[in-house]
């Protein structure tokens, strides 16, 4: 009678439950976090909807003040002359748009900062933020 066989049984075991549980975990690793896929929050900030003046994701700040900001930066960019003070298209061709630059970096006492592919724009204070989108707003180098 083979004593060993109930005991190399029940390590198996153990071993298939204990990899079983590591590929879980690899698993819900290279899914994210639920927080990481949610979808952000926009808050439309024209009515009625003209040019799709959005904040996004505000942080530390409300929605109402938000588009508040959005709203007066909207009213700046009215004219041509404000564009061309907010940014410029680097490297811009005949056949290439180029690449929004921002000439300000401040805007009633908002950080303004371009990331990704120059065309995310966040405004900031300390402990404030939030992105600014719309259809061609604020920098448009197309």
């Amino acid at each position: 009678m083979n004593m060993h066989a109930p005991t190399t049984a029940i390590k198996s075991l153990v071993a298939a439950a204990a990899l079983a549980a590591v590929a879980l975990l690899a698993l819900l690793a290279l899914s994210g976090s639920p927080a990481a896929a949610a979808k952000p929050k926009s808050y439309e900030c024209q009515h009625p909807l003209i040019t799709g003046q959005e904040a996004v994701n505000p942080k530390g700040i409300s929605p109402k003040a938000a588009c508040k900001v959005v709203r007066e930066l909207g009213a700046f960019l009215s004219t041509d002359q404000h564009i061309e003070e907010l940014y410029e298209c680097k490297g811009a061709t005949r056949n290439k748009p180029g690449t929004p630059v921002l000439l300000m970096d401040e805007f009633k006492g908002w950080n303004l900062r371009l990331y990704g592919n120059g065309y995310t724009f966040i405004m900031s204070k300390p402990g404030m933020s939030f992105r600014v989108t719309g259809q061609d707003f604020p920098v448009n180098c197309s």
